[in-house]
């Protein structure tokens, strides 16, 4: 504050020697837009001289303003544009200006209307903030890429999950099939029917080391981004599925059809072996006694895409009432019995991993048919 009592108040060169003083950069313009005054520390912070400053405005091209987004700041949206037409003040307005020396420097702005000799005035002071605007950036920049690997790491979390499921779930059917046909060939085994359970129990041993070897492979994809995919056969992998399930099949005496149109196409095997064992075993479980079960395999392609449909004539399911809830781990028990709906979990996040999409119809006591496009 001064004392306007006081000579030196209306001494205008000891009021530009403190202005002068100021850190902040500071510019008066006229009730046209123009600037008819300034300080030193303008001067310094935009790099011009002061013929260049001198009858700018706002809008010159030169300054090339920008808002935090980067884009380009409207005219009507700066500051002192904007306290010129309103008469309202502006606070800590941050933008972005092309300086004299090509650099792009970052400035907070607060801005005043006043009024001298009946004309009034717009006046802007400005801080540089460049240094923490780009600090700022940084530690956005930073804090997207720990998102980026937060996201990572839950994707691999998901994935060694499956990889648990796919062990546990997808395994322990042709393991436990395994020990059966043990069993019938101890009890059997110079009889016709145990020389049959041994060639089941050795192409049964052979399928499950392969599937196996298939998902060390895919884990080994995990960890270094090798591909994964390789040429999966609708038929062999189907055979391979069918007998570590023939003793469920046997015992409902399913009928299973195929018509695979696509042969074959490039896939992750141990997820097509997945896919096909758990919906194929699914059909199997939810079967209806009075009615004969049949399965039916189709492969296609859609719009320029391989399909697989798996149809059967079981139970079903009331899709208003359990739809939602179909693919989800540990849902209603009311869906399937006892179910825990591990292997529908696992079929969706397998095809969702590599892009696909899977969708279901089905109706009570009338089956229920999948249709995956990979």
């Amino acid at each position: 504050m001064y004392d306007s009592s006081q000579q030196y108040s209306t001494d205008y060169q000891f009021l530009n020697a403190v202005i002068d003083t100021l850190e902040e950069g500071v510019v008066v313009q006229n009730h046209e837009g123009k600037i008819v005054g300034f300080n030193k520390k303008a001067l310094e912070l935009l790099h011009v001289s002061a013929e260049q400053l001198l009858g700018n405005t706002s809008g010159d091209e030169k300054w090339n303003a920008i808002g935090l987004d980067g884009n380009i700041l409207p005219i009507e949206e700066h500051p002192m544009v904007m306290t010129l037409r309103s008469g309202e003040p502006q606070n800590k307005v941050i933008i972005g200006v092309t300086t004299g020396n090509g650099e792009l420097k970052w400035f907070s702005t607060n801005t005043r209307m006043i009024e001298v000799n009946q004309q009034k005035f717009a006046v802007a002071a400005f801080t540089d903030i460049s240094a923490l605007i780009t600090l700022n950036k940084d530690l956005v920049d930073q804090n997207a890429q720990q998102l980026k690997i937060q996201e990572e790491l839950e994707k691999k979390i998901r994935q060694l999950k499956d990889f648990a499921g796919i062990i546990t779930h997808d395994v322990r059917g042709p393991a436990n099939n395994i020990k059966k046909l043990l069993q019938v060939y101890e009890s059997k085994k110079d009889e016709e029917s145990g020389q049959q359970a041994f060639q089941y129990l050795k192409q049964a041993s052979n399928d499950l080391y392969n599937n196996l070897n298939e998902l060390i492979k895919l884990l080994q994809w995990h960890l270094d981004q090798k591909s994964p995919l390789s040429t999966c056969d609708f038929d062999a992998i189907t055979n391979s599925v069918l007998v570590q399930l023939d003793h469920l099949i046997q015992q409902k005496y399913a009928v299973i059809y195929r018509d695979f149109t696509v042969a074959s196409f490039d896939y992750a095997k141990v997820y097509l072996h997945s896919i096909l064992y758990n919906l194929i075993s699914n059909a199997l479980k939810y079967s209806r006694e009075e009615t004969p079960l049949e399965i039916r395999l189709e492969s296609f392609m859609d719009n320029g895409r391989v399909c697989l449909r798996v149809s059967d004539n079981g139970k079903g399911i009331d899709m208003d009432k359990f739809g939602p809830t179909l693919f989800r781990f540990q849902r209603n028990t009311e869906v399937e019995n006892d179910s825990k709906g591990i292997g529908l979990y696992l079929v969706q996040h397998q095809v969702d991993e590599l892009g696909g999409t899977i969708s279901v119809t089905s109706e009570p006591n009338k089956g229920t048919s999948f249709t995956i496009i990979f």
